[in-house]
Order: C-alpha cells, then sequence, then structure tokens
C-alpha cells in the first residue's frame, strides 16, 4: 500500500481498490455485507495486518525500484481521491501514463486473467483515473519470507482497458449498486442482507432451495426403497417365490437372477491386420489423406449453471 497519509483518513466516507474484490463477490476474506456495515459505521474493521501485508510492505517499493528501471517516466505512490463520487484511489504507482498494482502473494497462475482479484482492483483504478494502460506486477512470496528481492519470482502483465470493457462495466455496476445498498443500510441500521438482495433473485432462490431439500428427502426415499425391494428380493429368492399378491391387490413379481453365459462375437482384429499388411494399410492412408480437408465448426462453450452448497448443520 501507498504510504500517503491521507490514505488512513476516514476510509468509511470512500470506495478503494481493496474494496472492490469485495463488493465484486470475489475476496475470499471479507463479505460484501459486512464491507457495507462498516462504510455505514455499525461495524468496526478490526484488520490491522499481519506477516503477509507486512511483506507486501517491505517488498513494494524493491519492486517498484525494479520496474522503473526500464521506465523513462518513473512511477510514484499517488492517491487520487474523488470526494463526489466518493472514490479513493490508492496506487502503488502512477507516471502520469499508467498505472501499477503491485502484489506479493503464494498463489501463483500462468494466466493473467487468474489473478481476477488484483485485475478488478487494478482496472478500478484506470477507470477513475482516466488511463487505457497499466501494469500488474505479481511477485511470489517464498515460505520464508525472504525479504531480499529476487527477480525471478516476479510476473509482470501489461494491462490495456480495451480487453477488459465487460468487466470494467460489470465493476462500474457493482460499485454503483454497492452506493445504493449503502444508503439503504444507513437508513435502515437493521436491514438484513437478504432484504438488500433484488426481491426476483430471492424469490427463485428461495424456491429452489425447497425443491432442492425435497429432492434431498426423495434420494432418501430411493435409497430406502432400493434396499427394501434387494431385501425383499433375498427372501422371495429363498423361498423360491416367483410372485404373490398383497391382501390390498398389489402384485408383486420377483424377477430370477439369469446365469451368465459364454457367447462368441465377431471382431476385426486390426493390428493383425495391419502387422500383416502393412503397405496396404498405408496406402489406404495415403489415399485418405487426399480427401483432407478444413472447415471453421463452431465449438460450443460450456453452459452456465447454478450450483447450491447447503450449509453444514452441526450435530452438537
Amino acid at each position: 500500500m501507498a504510504s500517503n497519509p491521507n490514505v488512513e483518513v476516514e476510509r468509511y466516507k470512500y470506495i478503494g481498490g481493496s474494496d472492490i474484490p469485495i463488493i465484486m463477490g470475489i475476496s475470499q476474506f471479507k463479505k460484501r455485507f459486512d464491507l457495507l456495515l462498516e462504510k455505514a459505521q455499525l461495524k468496526d474493521n478490526d484488520f490491522e495486518g499481519n506477516q503477509y501485508t507486512e511483506y507486501g510492505n517491505v517488498l513494494e517499493p524493491k519492486i517498484r525500484d525494479f520496474i522503473n528501471e526500464s521506465k523513462k517516466d518513473k512511477f510514484k505512490e499517488d492517491t487520487l481521491f474523488n470526494e463526489e463520487q466518493g472514490i479513493r484511489c490508492n496506487v502503488d504507482g502512477n507516471n502520469g501514463k499508467q498505472i501499477l498494482e503491485i502484489k506479493t502473494t503464494s498463489q501463483i497462475h500462468d494466466n493473467v486473467d487468474n489473478y481476477q482479484v488484483y485485475l478488478v482492483q487494478l482496472l478500478f483504478y484506470l477507470e477513475n483515473y482516466g488511463y487505457k494502460k497499466g501494469i500488474l506486477a505479481v511477485y511470489r512470496r517464498p515460505e520464508d519470507f525472504n525479504e531480499e528481492f529476487n527477480q525471478d519470482n516476479l510476473q509482470v502483465y501489461e494491462i490495456e482497458t480495451k480487453n477488459y470493457k465487460e468487466l470494467i462495466e460489470r465493476i462500474n455496476q457493482e460499485v454503483n449498486r454497492f452506493k445504493e445498498d449503502l444508503e439503504k443500510v444507513k437508513e435502515n441500521p437493521f436491514i438484513t442482507e437478504e432484504e438488500l438482495m433484488p426481491t426476483d433473485l430471492v424469490e427463485i432462490s428461495n424456491n429452489l432451495y425447497n425443491l432442492e431439500l425435497q429432492l434431498k428427502d426423495m434420494e432418501m426415499l430411493v435409497k430406502k426403497r432400493d434396499e427394501f425391494k434387494s431385501k425383499l428380493h433375498e427372501v422371495m429368492d429363498e423361498r423360491g417365490l416367483k410372485g404373490w399378491e398383497m391382501p390390498n391387490g398389489t402384485k408383486i413379481t420377483n424377477v430370477f437372477d439369469a446365469e451368465d453365459k459364454e457367447v462368441e462375437e465377431e471382431y476385426y482384429d486390426e493390428e493383425r491386420f495391419i502387422a500383416e499388411n502393412t503397405e496396404l494399410h498405408e496406402a489406404y492412408h495415403n489415399k485418405l489423406a487426399e480427401y483432407k480437408e478444413t472447415r471453421k465448426v463452431v465449438k460450443k462453450g460450456r453452459k452456465g449453471y447454478i450450483k447450491m452448497t447447503f450449509k453444514e448443520v452441526s450435530d452438537e
């Protein structure tokens, strides 16, 4: 983080870059509703840093100095405030043309798009500074927290906003929705997280939840039914019963097990054919190659779906 003294000034009044992953619902450290409560001053943010943030503070200037070695326009820490919009951009580097975002982590990926949590933060900065390009510098944090800079641990990605138009639009939408929800929380401190959700979303989710519960009960019933069927099959087999009729008129039929039997099936021994007819096989493939053509086809992407995970209930 930048060392600008304004960084800690009334942070609850502003939406900052580190808030964006939380607002987008992709942060593993804090929930969106908790952030709303903090911004509304209904809950304290008691996070004071840890060994990971401290390590980042130590390595950040070293990483920035290394990147500046190859830059004519040097990156410097900077903070941008937009009082009207309630926006605060505290950046690791600004050279008047680009924004530099530095991260230290043990979670390393080959594709920059897998750093989604970092990307949305950098894109938020670029959008508010009005820049088209930025740099994401990801440094692999050693297990022993060695504070000596190692170039081999650094990944540097050139980011252009034109490649992330849809994501930027989604960031803007979620920020605006967060602001609207924040006003609702301020007006009603007792509002629940569910009450902030769109009505249709809550209704459909509740209906799905109830159906899933019913299906779980049905799955248990099907399992029990199959167990009773299996037991009845065993008992009727023992008594040699093919069927019987219950007093209520229900007929039960026992289908006896069929014995395994050996049958002959025809098949072609392709391996032996190729071994004994090498020239013929080769000639066939050469001739077939003459008819080889290419065409464009549409490869369908994976269809999206909903996954519902039930909260585990403790027996204690």
